[in-house]
């Protein structure tokens, strides 16, 4: 008979925690689990195992307390039941000696430029006793997991129309009642990927509903579409009017691949990634804000102070100053 397999998720919904808590408990092996290809699956045995044992855990400290509790009673005198006074949590008290001396901790970091993996590989230099993950979510999907507590930190760059202005609106909505805060990584220029020597001409939003013109697009999510969609909202660009404009792949590399093999004419992304590519010629529409945001309980965590050190160290500036296609010229910056 087949064992019922369960995912870290399926497993962080059913004991109702996070799925981190869940890799953290594979890790002190309080679950067993098997893994398939590069996945982990745990069996339905060893979580009802779990499950039972941690029953029987309470019920014996139920039974102790309850012992205690009566040998108390025997033994003080009557009249000298005490209270314990707990001294007040000092104000500027933010648990950070007690998180931080955790051992086995996972930082998920959200976000997809190659310029994260760089700062993940520094960090897990520093926190080793620390699992750093990446989530490779777009702008907007990667908020919302800020907001529900999915992932750590998050990154975005997502441009508001009315305004002009990155991030600070978008950040602002989709975390209400949050305190946060925004730190500036880099500039980055968007535009136009195209064809070696840009044959079709294509040097405007609006070249982009030309019946000769055929794009592709990134996700629902990504801050790349985001810049698209409203510059469609502005201009009163019809989306139905533009030829791929609902064929959607996930990165600036897939976006800038289809166009250098020909199977279209044009699609938005980074300059970075047209640079690596042979093939393609960038034509840019406006240089963007890339910045991080994380939520201020955890900014004022040991482990996010040494994302800023690293941030702003000149080690990591030389680093990205070879990295084509980025300003780091304000690379940690407290933005809010």
């Amino acid at each position: 008979m087949n064992e019922e397999l369960y995912t870290p998720q399926e497993v962080a919904d059913i004991l109702r925690i996070k799925k981190s808590t869940v890799y953290e408990m594979i890790k002190r092996g309080e679950f067993k689990c098997k893994k398939i290809g590069r996945q982990f699956r745990i069996g339905k045995a060893d979580l009802d195992n779990y499950l039972n044992n941690k029953q029987e855990d309470t019920k014996r400290e139920e039974a102790n307390n309850k012992d205690t509790i009566a040998a108390s009673a025997q033994t003080a005198p009557k009249q000298a039941t005490s209270f314990v006074r707990r001294e007040p949590v000092p104000s500027d008290y933010d648990g950070m000696e007690e998180l931080d001396m955790m051992k086995g901790r996972n930082i998920i970091i959200c976000g997809q430029d190659i310029l994260l993996e760089a700062l993940c590989n520094h960090l897990a230099a520093r926190l080793t006793e620390t699992a750093i993950f990446r989530s490779y979510k777009g702008s907007y999907n990667g908020l919302y997991d800020l907001y529900q507590d999915k992932v750590d930190v998050a990154t975005a760059h997502l441009w508001d129309g009315d305004t002009g202005e990155y991030n600070k609106e978008y950040v602002r909505r989709m975390l209400p009642g949050t305190f946060y805060r925004r730190i500036h990584l880099v500039c980055r220029t968007q535009g136009f990927y195209v064809g070696k020597g840009n044959p079709k001409a294509i040097k405007s939003f609006a070249d982009l509903t030309r019946e000769d013109v055929v794009m592709v697009n990134r996700e629902k999510g990504s801050g790349t579409r985001i810049l698209l969609d409203e510059y469609l909202r502005k201009l009163a660009i019809n989306k139905a009017q533009i030829k791929g404009y609902n064929r959607e792949v996930t990165s600036h590399l897939a976006c800038a691949g289809a166009v250098a093999r020909g199977s279209a004419d044009v699609s938005l992304g980074i300059e970075r990634v047209s640079k690596e590519m042979a093939g393609l010629e960038f034509v840019p529409i406006q240089t963007e804000s890339y910045d991080l945001v994380v939520k201020e309980e955890a900014y004022r965590t040991i482990w996010f102070q040494n994302i800023l050190e690293i941030l702003n160290s000149k080690e990591f500036h030389a680093e990205v100053d070879h990295m084509s296609g980025y300003d780091n010229t304000d690379m940690g910056k407290i933005l809010e």
